[in-house]
């Protein structure tokens, strides 16, 4: 069963989320997909069509009130994908947004995580702002028991780092058919990012980026350099068993060990046999 697993990056990312470095992302009401976000004073003026979700100047504290571009590419992930009924696992939730989006479309519950205090308080309160609260919960990913889901659905907005480290523990918390949604990462990271996820999950050859959803956003941050880039990656967990040792030590780069007779072993094997029989004949080269 999965265990609480809070990698010191994620650690770093929530600190930063506090410390204003995506506070140069202007605070605006915006059009994402079927949602409009807002305060509570900027979603009367919410579009007929669209579904409003509440999201006070308050949650500045912490990640996703502000429009970030990985925020938005979440929106546009859950409006293309989000099914009614579905179990929902938001991963690096921040204000809550993407739980909260995910329940206004119908689904049945959701589990928003994080390693930040403030972010699951403030997460309970922007669901309970939008009425679903009781559909939610949040809660700290250090007290997470292995128990929740299995999750028809998940939402993970975190660096690839993270993401990479989380792959192995996120794939036991799936269905299989579940479809998952990885962003905070740029189109350099994708193949890394795969490699961590695959067997478990198959991804569409096809990944998400905003394109004119991100004209009004701005390209340079202080903080945190290029905006330019970001990806969300779709995913679909498949049948096959997770071999847990195995997905992290591939996720790391790692060679699992599978005995003295191992392929990796055996071509060692042959270059060192190789060498020695090498050795002998350029000495009696020499001698003659």
């Amino acid at each position: 069963a999965p265990k609480a697993f809070v990698p010191l990056a994620f650690a770093i990312i929530a600190l930063g989320a506090v410390d204003g470095g995506h506070k140069f992302f202007e605070k605006r009401a915006f059009r994402v997909g079927n949602f409009f976000v807002a305060d509570k004073a900027g979603v009367q003026t919410a579009p007929k069509d669209a579904v409003p979700i509440v999201i006070e100047s308050e949650s500045a504290r912490v990640f996703g009130s502000e429009g970030h571009h990985t925020t938005i590419l979440g929106l546009k992930y859950l409006s293309a994908n989000m099914k009614k009924g579905n179990k929902v696992l938001d991963y690096g939730t921040g204000t809550g947004i993407q739980a909260i989006a995910a329940l206004k479309l119908g689904g049945k519950s959701a589990l928003a995580v994080d390693i930040d205090h403030e972010a699951v308080a403030v997460a309970e309160e922007n669901a309970n702002n939008n009425g679903v609260g009781e559909r939610f919960e949040s809660r700290l990913a250090q007290n997470l028991d292995g128990t929740e889901g299995p999750f028809d659905l998940c939402i993970a907005n975190i660096l690839p780092g993270v993401l990479i480290d989380l792959a192995p523990h996120l794939a036991l918390y799936m269905k299989p058919g579940a479809k998952i949604g990885l962003t905070g990462l740029k189109r350099r990271d994708i193949s890394n990012v795969k490699a961590a996820f695959e067997p478990a999950f198959e991804f569409d050859s096809e990944h998400i980026e905003l394109g004119a959803d991100a004209a009004h956003l701005p390209e340079w941050s202080e903080t945190w350099g290029d905006q330019k880039g970001w990806v969300l990656l779709v995913g679909t967990r498949t049948e096959s068993k997770i071999d847990h040792s195995d997905m992290s030590a591939r996720a790391h780069g790692e060679h699992k060990d599978d005995g003295v007779f191992s392929v990796r072993n055996v071509i060692i094997g042959t270059v060192v046999l190789l060498i020695m029989g090498t050795i002998p004949r350029m000495g009696k080269l020499k001698g003659e």
